[in-house]
């Protein structure tokens, strides 16, 4: 029942490999996903912030369809993060209004909306969403077919809702069946970074970045020191993009903090130059990065990193949930297991999911 291979297939879990296996997104219905703003519209200003919900389309659809129907250039429309095709989803969005429009006066174009796209509420706001604005995501999901009997699956959701997940980057950061490798190996081959185009070079970006963090990721987790200080690992403070070096002299103190997840450990979102970690943090990381580079071309990928003057970032290695309840049940003969729970932005659902389920997508 296993999907074909993925992006994922060779990287380790975080805790024994599941034991169940179902089917994911058999309707939309099945995927739901809400987005957490983290804050409430200002009440005034010149943007309206509007919470739309969609079914079966995707986050790019949905911003051309109101574009098309509000006359706003989609440039200037703001939203938080891309949402999945097949679920039923809701986020926010940002449009500029007309000084006559107001709470008691909406948009025409929200009337004019299909029934699988509607505003659920809207208010004024002072300014555009940007992307990675919102707090987080709140998922409901449900997986059919459920095989197997996982005699400690109770366990296994105590210990991820304790200890986090791997932040994976999923598959859907790798193109549809992993079609994003091929990107990688077209733009290693090419050795002038001004013939490539804007949308190539940055899913390229992203697919490397993705891939080489994957990778230290699950090197770590192959050491059992993903949530183990080392001097010279770099450190996040908890809800926020600030990360510092792990140093001797603190490492007591750091550990302490790790385990309390007031800090997570990080790894590379790769830039250009040398790894701003130290130590064997660094070396074990740039031997990682040199594997994939030279497999998609090393220098040709060094230079573009210099020339798009891609900044080194980091990301934790470990992820936080909230909320996580689990329920099984049998309906029509068939085993169904329903699970929610809320993730910070920029960690995928699925990565979540891995560690509790086999899943293979519905056709």
């Amino acid at each position: 029942m296993s999907a074909n291979p993925g992006p994922l297939d060779q990287l380790l879990y975080h805790g024994a490999p599941p034991i169940l296996q179902g089917q994911l997104k058999q309707s939309p219905s099945d995927f739901r996903v809400d987005e957490i703003l983290g804050f409430e519209p200002d009440g005034e200003g010149a943007h309206g912030l509007f919470l739309v919900e969609k079914t079966g389309i995707t986050t790019g659809q949905m911003l051309g369809l109101l574009s098309k129907l509000s006359g706003v250039a989609e440039r200037d429309i703001g939203f938080c993060g891309m949402k999945d095709k097949l679920a039923v989803t809701s986020q926010w969005v940002s449009l500029p209004l007309m000084p006559s429009h107001s709470l008691e006066n909406p948009p025409d174009w929200i009337d004019a909306l299909p029934d699988h796209v509607k505003v659920l509420r809207w208010n004024l706001h002072r300014k555009k969403l940007r992307r990675g604005s919102h707090r987080g995501n709140r998922f409901t999901v449900t997986i059919r077919d459920v095989i197997g009997h996982d005699p400690e699956l109770r366990q296994r959701i105590e210990r991820l809702e304790s200890q986090g997940f791997p932040n994976y980057f999923a598959e859907q950061r790798f193109g549809h069946a992993g079609s994003n490798y091929a990107l990688l190996e077209k733009l290693g081959r090419l050795s002038n970074a001004r013939s490539i185009s804007r949308a190539d070079r940055n899913w390229g970006i992203s697919t490397l970045r993705a891939e080489i963090f994957n990778r230290v990721l699950s090197d770590r987790l192959s050491q059992n020191t993903e949530a183990t200080a080392k001097p010279g690992d770099l450190a996040r403070l908890a809800g926020t993009n600030s990360w510092f070096l792990v140093v001797e002299e603190e490492l007591n103190n750091t550990q302490q903090r790790i385990d309390t997840k007031d800090i997570w450990l990080t790894g590379p979102l790769w830039g250009e130059g040398p790894s701003p970690a130290f130590g064997d943090i660094k070396t074990e990381e740039t031997r990682i990065v040199e594997e994939v580079l030279t497999s998609y071309g090393s220098e040709n990928w060094s230079n573009h990193l210099r020339d798009w003057r891609v900044e080194h970032d980091r990301r934790a290695l470990m992820a936080p949930i909230t909320n996580l309840q689990c329920e099984e049940k049998t309906e029509e003969g068939s085993r169904i297991l329903n699970l929610s729970f809320a993730l910070e932005s920029g960690s995928y659902a699925t990565a979540l999911l891995r560690e509790i389920i086999d899943l293979t997508p519905a056709d």
